[in-house]
């Protein structure tokens, strides 16, 4: 079943429904579908968007959860908060936002830390799950090897010395006198004296 919002026709509200969903006209507000989202070439939609899948030719702003796929075709603008399991960007689209993956039932969830898996049990005859069981690895690892054992050491006391004598301070030199350096005194008499 598919549904049409026209072009030069604007719904404001929260729309809810089931199938695809085509847009070339406005939407505002909230959108809850179990189906398709397509937003053609000229459509607008400014809403809260929950859909299986989204494909953007148009504009696209406010928040997306795609619980399959959204794909933006060249020329399709987002600016969006997005939670898609795979979004694809085709050369010529523009997004603009943050994008969140989100992990579908077909993708199997990573074990826990610590090496131990988790078994979901289940019998026949109840469709809900009863309990989380964890299970031994099956391998068990090798234990690490112990550690060598720690040399035996024996204390030894330092040996006590006396205290050294104080070194006796040494001898002060004589203050030179202070003022302006003295010539030496020449012979007296006559003293000549050329230059070169």
């Amino acid at each position: 079943m598919s549904s049409r919002i026209e072009s030069g026709l604007t719904i404001e509200g929260s729309v809810r429904g089931e199938g695809e969903l085509v847009v070339a006209g406005r939407l505002r507000g909230a959108l809850v579908l179990n189906g398709t989202l397509v937003v053609e070439e000229g459509g607008i939609v400014e809403a809260e968007v929950e859909a299986n899948g989204v494909v953007v030719a148009g504009v696209l702003s406010g928040s997306v959860t795609a619980h399959d796929e959204m794909r933006i075709q060249p020329g399709g603008y987002v600016d969006a908060r997005v939670r898609a399991a795979r979004l694809a960007v085709a050369e010529g689209a523009v997004f603009r936002g943050d994008l969140q993956a989100v992990v579908t039932p077909s993708t199997p969830p990573l074990p826990p830390p610590g090496g131990a898996r988790e078994r979901l049990i289940a019998p026949a005859s109840s469709p809900a799950p009863r309990a989380l069981e964890p299970t031994a690895p099956a391998v068990a690892a090798p234990a690490p090897p112990a550690p060598p054992p720690a040399p035996k050491m024996r204390a030894f006391a330092a040996p006590t010395a006396a205290p050294a004598a104080p070194t006796p301070p040494a001898p002060k030199k004589p203050a030179a006198p202070v003022g302006p350096p003295r010539m030496p005194s020449l012979p007296k008499g006559r003293t000549s004296f050329q230059g070169r």
